[in-house]
């Protein structure tokens, strides 16, 4: 039957589920649907520029301790997603997971932010601030990993039709335009104060350090707000095909059901390879060599204009091409003009640009704002011209890979899909990270009031880390994309199939509950 249907689906994913078992997301859900998408883009939390600027810790220390802080974040990502894949309550799944960051996660991160103030001008490598640093930052890795298991959760099961979920998605991503305002606005606050030439740069670093305070706090509170809402009036809705069944898959079956999952495994060797193309240097030639952190929002403008355009294509082609063609052309479109950009920014100049600090003079394109904003500008329209599909594809193919390891295994492994992947990916980052912030020891890179005085064979070297070098590794992690397995036929195959299972294993469940009634009531008859 499921064969008949896929056949009739074509090459379309339009599968559904039986009319009786199929339910809808309703105007309200899908309000707080999206502004719990908002919310994600809303806080201002503290960034690399935060930790070498303000409170001011040594890179070398930052690397050592990467590699303890990193063993840990792997361990208890295990532990809890094999708890969260037990959690079985009248709320639902992973609805109750929700909870966690506004009652544990943020009263960490507002404490973070308030360690500048407790340690305010001391040394790189001051050991309490670097000890407390680590802790807060360890906790925060497990407030990371429980919002990742929720909102991987939550994308899953909130409907089990992938048509209504691309729909929600989209409208998710595309309404939720607009969400980082504060962070905008943050930026323009930012750079106002940074260029500021009438302070010392240790005046100008306490300014810093009030506006990164009083914006956290308030961000974090409005996002908080945003996701409690979405808590309140969210439902889970995907029946998994092992419904009705006592015990959840245990942590061996999860890990043993990987092995079957070729997409998911081609997706994770992909994030290993992409964590090390070490393009983070980009924050950092932003804010030290152009001290401009609005830098993207003004290049950004006429890609502004094309981006809320290209949603009104991702479903057409949603429909014509597979997952895989999308989600290589939406990455990547854009990439080829950074060799453009390593080029023009190296020419060499006749009259010198004066660094942001004022000790030293630039030779370089790089460091004149005008043209840098032209040639980006030119980059980011490539790339907005598919940032509908490229806000869309990554949110569905995760949710496609939970689908398909249902269908291949016979249970959903929701939290265990996306810590599995999670933990490749912070392994390569760990090593990308270490690699990365070694390179930036030794190419000089200044921390501290030094910061905005980068020695211009400094400055160089994060242009070329920012820009051509990430490229080249670009191409390297496009090799396991080639080899994903699920198709557009397979892919109708698969759901035709999934609408089968879960309507027979809704109406178990429903048939044992009538048992278990009947019988509850029969004790009770019995007993008067």
């Amino acid at each position: 039957m499921a064969e008949k249907v896929a056949e009739r689906a074509g090459e379309q994913v339009q599968a559904q589920e039986p009319p009786k078992f199929r339910r809808r997301v309703g105007t309200k859900e899908t309000v707080g649907f999206i502004m719990w998408e908002a919310a994600r883009e809303v806080p201002v939390t503290p960034n690399q520029e935060w930790t070498d600027r303000i409170l001011a810790i040594d890179r070398i220390q930052q690397a050592f301790w990467t590699l303890p802080m990193a063993v840990w974040d792997m361990v208890n990502d295990m532990f809890l997603a094999a708890f969260a894949e037990k959690t079985r309550t009248r709320f639902g799944k992973f609805r109750p997971w929700l909870l966690a960051y506004p009652l544990y996660g943020l009263p960490l991160d507002l404490f973070l932010l308030a360690l500048p103030y407790i340690f305010w001008n001391t040394a790189g490598n001051y050991m309490p601030k670097i000890l407390a640093w680590i802790i807060l930052a360890v906790f925060n890795d497990l407030t990371n990993t429980i919002a990742e298991i929720s909102r991987v959760g939550m994308m899953a099961n909130i409907t089990p039709d992938p048509r209504e979920r691309v729909s929600l998605i989209t409208k998710a991503k595309f309404l939720s335009f607009g969400s980082n305002l504060p962070q905008q606005i943050f930026r323009i606050v930012r750079d106002v104060v940074s260029r500021n030439t009438q302070y010392t740069p240790l005046q100008v670093n306490f300014n810093m350090r009030r506006i990164y305070s009083w914006f956290g706090v308030l961000t974090m509170l409005l996002g908080s707000g945003l996701a409690l809402f979405f808590l309140i009036v969210t439902k889970e809705r995907v029946v998994g095909s092992n419904a009705g069944e006592d015990k959840p898959p245990t942590l061996r079956e999860s890990l043993v059901a990987l092995k079957d999952n070729q997409p998911m495994l081609m997706l994770m060797l992909y994030d290993i390879l992409d964590r090390f193309t070490l393009d983070s240097m980009y924050g950092d030639y932003v804010n030290t060599i152009l001290n401009f952190s609005n830098f993207g929002t003004v290049f950004g403008i006429p890609g502004g204009i094309i981006s809320p355009l290209s949603y009104a294509y991702v479903r057409p082609l949603r429909e014509r091409f597979s997952t895989k063609t999308l989600w290589i052309l939406s990455q990547n479109i854009h990439r080829p003009m950074f060799i453009l950009i390593y080029f023009f920014g190296m020419i060499r100049l006749r009259t010198p640009v004066k660094s942001p600090g004022g000790a030293h003079d630039y030779y370089r394109m790089y460091a004149r704002l005008g043209p840098m904003i032209g040639i980006y500008a030119l980059k980011d329209m490539a790339h907005m011209s598919m940032y509908g599909t490229k806000q869309v594809i990554p949110e569905e193919i995760r949710n496609e890979i939970i689908d398909y390891g249902e269908w291949r295994s016979g249970f959903r492994s929701e939290a265990m899909v996306g810590t599995l992947r999670g933990i490749p990916i912070k392994i390569a980052r760990l090593f990308g990270n270490f690699i990365q912030t070694l390179i930036s020891a030794l190419i000089g890179f200044q921390i501290g009031e030094d910061y905005l005085n980068q020695p211009p064979r400094t400055a160089d070297a994060i242009f070329a880390m920012s820009t051509i070098i990430p490229t080249f590794f670009t191409v390297i992690s496009l090799i396991p994309m080639l080899f994903y397995k699920l198709n557009q036929k397979d892919r109708a195959r698969m759901y035709a199939e999934l609408a089968e299972r879960r309507h027979k294993a809704f109406e178990a469940a429903k048939q044992l509950n009538r048992e278990l009634e009947a019988q509850y009531e029969q004790k009770q008859g019995d007993g008067e």
